[in-house]
């Protein structure tokens, strides 16, 4: 997440090898410039000399920012002491939000909240005794607190009091047009919502992203705009629109030689898991297709089956009585013989037992019983259970 959680305006980092300052110097000749100072002479310097050091020394933790913590650290931390001798809340605001930024990238969160908390007492300080009745910069250093404050509580998924800061940062940027940083900021929303699993609150924000970023016209925030939207359609199993918004970024992001290797690298990730997950549609697809033929096919071999098989119970059956019609007696007075199975299915049909009954008893199947019954009922020449009972009766068999 700490990789899109920084505010454009407020934390873009110059490469140390390229960096200069205004006076067109290179770091070294800065720190060659402030070596002879000691905490006891800038003490008690005047104040310019004091406020020249607390410049330079920010110039130089600045420059240092991406490429060398410890000494951004090291001169940041001489800049708020020699601020502290003089008053100077501004370098005390300023130089603390760098120093809370790197140990926030480092998530030594304490550290960075204690460093927070020291850049807002100076604004605080800085706020109490404004007297310009043009509030441009003061509101730019309070907006550049609040998008701070506002990634600190991200990482920590503080989201309601990440959303309080960001908010209050999109108040000044949205009052000053600054368009660029207002698309970074809902960008940003957009990706703490992804990040956290709530697709439907962030969508909205990725789209007022690539609004704003229209509006300013800079491509390279353009870019950062539909990588975002491109990212949200991906992570919502939306490939083919993912794919349409990356390739755009893509295009954009050519314009800008510096950040087209590292955004092309993120675009290209994403691309190829799109890809990938298009592929495994397309097979799922082919495997689904092919699985709804296999059963078309079975399901029609099983009817065909059902039909013989009836065919075939309906011919086995015609079969049956005609061999039980065979059984039948030739005369009322011959003598009928009956297995043991028979007599007790016998049995149970004088007592006017059912053949559900019956099978439960002799425990067969229902249509054996039944075939057990027609058996019977043509050895003794009736059609009926009570002429069953009556002729079974007669002949003394129970």
């Amino acid at each position: 997440m700490k990789r899109i959680l920084l505010l454009a305006l407020m934390l873009t980092p110059v490469a140390a090898w390229g960096y200069r300052d205004h006076r067109g110097r290179d770091l070294d000749s800065l720190e060659r410039s402030i070596s002879h100072w000691t905490p006891e002479a800038l003490k008690a310097a005047p104040r310019e000399q004091q406020d020249d050091y607390c410049q330079t020394c920010y110039d130089i933790a600045y420059g240092y920012l991406q490429v060398d913590s410890p000494r951004t650290i090291y001169y940041a931390q001489r800049a708020i002491q020699t601020a502290g001798f003089s008053g100077d809340s501004k370098s005390i605001y300023r130089n603390s939000i760098l120093i809370g930024q790197i140990f926030w990238a480092k998530e030594q969160l304490d550290s960075a909240r204690f460093y927070y908390t020291q850049a807002s007492d100076a604004l605080a300080e800085m706020e109490a005794s404004w007297d310009n009745p043009d509030k441009h910069d003061l509101e730019a250093m309070q907006s550049r607190l609040w998008g701070t404050l506002g990634n600190f509580y991200a990482v920590q998924d503080s989201l309601d009091l990440f959303a309080h800061y960001y908010a209050k940062a999109g108040e000044v940027f949205e009052k000053w047009e600054w368009w660029e940083d207002c698309s970074t900021l809902h960008r940003n929303i957009g990706e703490v919502y992804t990040d956290a699993g709530d697709l439907k609150k962030a969508k909205p924000e990725y789209e007022l992203g690539l609004q704003y970023a229209r509006q300013s016209g800079d491509s390279l925030i353009i870019a950062h705009a539909l990588y975002g939207l491109g990212r949200w359609y991906h992570e919502s199993g939306k490939t083919a629109k993912a794919l349409d918004y990356l390739t755009q970024a893509e295009e954009y992001f050519g314009e800008h030689a510096r950040e087209e290797s590292f955004a092309h690298a993120n675009t290209l990730a994403i691309m190829n898991a799109a890809h990938e997950e298009l592929y495994r549609n397309a097979r799922m697809l082919a495997i689904g297709a092919f699985l709804v033929l296999l059963l078309s096919i079975s399901g029609a071999l099983l009817i065909r089956r059902l039909r013989l098989t009836k065919q075939e119970l309906t011919e086995t059956s015609a079969v049956l009585d005609e061999t039980i019609e065979e059984l039948a007696p030739t005369g009322t007075d011959g003598q009928v013989e009956l297995t043991n199975q028979e007599k007790a299915i016998a049995k149970l049909l004088v007592e006017g037992k059912s053949s559900k009954e019956i099978a439960e008893e002799v425990h067969l199947g229902v249509n054996t019983v039944f075939w057990y019954r027609k058996r019977l009922y043509a050895k003794f020449g009736v059609h009926s259970a009570a002429a069953f009972a009556s002729e079974m009766i007669k002949r003394g068999l129970v």
